[in-house]
């Protein structure tokens, strides 16, 4: 039986660590291929995170936003630009080292260490002391929607 979704990177668990003064950061051996990758990265719409994504997740992602129909036209074709407009391209080497966007970096407040989340096909890069505030004030959703869906 085929799966709904293609093979891809999971991205799962969090881990703190450290951006150099080149804007460099590991990337997990445990989320790597172990070959140069391509990724897309662009801030979380409420400024709060760096979104990094393959291509293909991008394009899942960008699809997602053209074929929804709740959506106007041209709520859709500002979303679009916007979107396409912050997005930039990186890639990671064998090492698993991502230089990060400057400006993205001073925009977000990534610098020295910060903390790597896992979600599914893409990763969030957060600063520590936020990531921290987000956490807690996530907490109670996530054990009410855990309860509901039985976990």
């Amino acid at each position: 039986m085929a799966s709904d979704f293609p093979t891809q990177t999971f991205y799962a668990g969090n881990y703190r660590h450290s951006i150099d003064e080149k804007n460099r950061l590991t990337i997990p051996s445990r989320w790597r291929k172990g070959e140069a990758e391509e990724f897309i990265m662009l801030p979380d719409p409420r400024g709060q995170f760096l979104l990094v994504m393959s291509p293909e997740e991008f394009t899942r992602m960008t699809l997602a936003l053209e074929n929804n129909t709740s959506i106007t036209a041209d709520q859709r074709r500002v979303a679009s630009r916007h979107l396409h407009a912050q997005a930039q391209h990186g890639g990671a080497d064998k090492q698993g080292r991502l230089v990060l966007p400057e400006d993205q970096c001073r925009q977000l407040g990534l610098k020295g260490e910060i903390q790597l989340v896992g979600g599914r096909g893409r990763f969030e890069i957060w600063n520590v002391d936020n990531w921290k505030r987000s956490e807690e004030a996530d907490t109670a959703t996530y054990q009410h929607v855990a309860t509901m869906i039985g976990l």
